[in-house]
């Protein structure tokens, strides 16, 4: 199987064809090579500690959910909460998908009972601004990143950056809407724990 590196050679060598059809001589790659590799490692930026300590713990974290998988069945999900594995949640929605061309949020019924409501969301670009007063929202990210602008009763305010695997749940109350960050549109699972009337 060929990594990155040599299928953007391939795509390299294929652009340096010139008009009368000659390919660039393997000596002529090589020479493109060591020059693409000498300009990264002059311009290479060592990262900051604070970087490395940060994918470690990732990478702990990565491994400890491994280490605690367990199979969902989509017949008796379980209560979405902070310890929730993403892994778990998005293998048992693997084969869920929207249609190819929904418009800005799509939403799949998952469970709609006299306790909550949960949904499989796709979204494009953004959820509006919205508040909830009988029900507790909470979702896990399970593709995509985003940033939730959260606002209190009493005028606080605060900006929650999300990524893959992040878990979130509103207050009563909170006003709050949702841009998402990524290229791609964000995937999550939705929770509404309904509250007693």
């Amino acid at each position: 199987m060929k990594n990155r590196f040599d299928i953007w050679l391939n795509d390299l060598s294929k652009s340096l064809t010139d008009e009368s059809g000659n390919e660039p001589t393997a000596e002529d790659l090589d020479k493109t090579e060591a020059a693409l590799l000498a300009f990264a490692e002059l311009h290479a930026v060592k990262p900051p500690l604070s970087m490395r300590d940060k994918i470690l713990a990732n990478m702990q974290r990565m491994n400890s959910l491994e280490k605690n998988r367990q199979t969902l069945s989509l017949n008796h999900l379980p209560l979405l909460t902070a310890e929730s594995n993403w892994l778990d949640w998005a293998e048992v929605v693997k084969d869920i998908a929207p249609p190819t061309d929904f418009d800005g949020i799509r939403m799949h019924l998952l469970e709609d009972s006299p306790e909550r409501e949960l949904n499989l969301v796709w979204v494009k670009e953004e959820v509006p601004e919205e508040v909830h007063h009988d029900v507790l929202e909470s979702f896990i990210l399970l593709e995509g990143s985003c940033e939730c602008h959260i606002f209190d009763s009493e005028g606080n305010s605060r900006i929650v950056y999300m990524h893959q695997g992040d878990y979130i749940s509103f207050k009563i109350g909170e006003v709050h809407d949702i841009h998402i960050t990524s290229a791609e549109p964000a995937k999550a699972i939705l929770q509404w724990l309904k509250l007693a009337a």
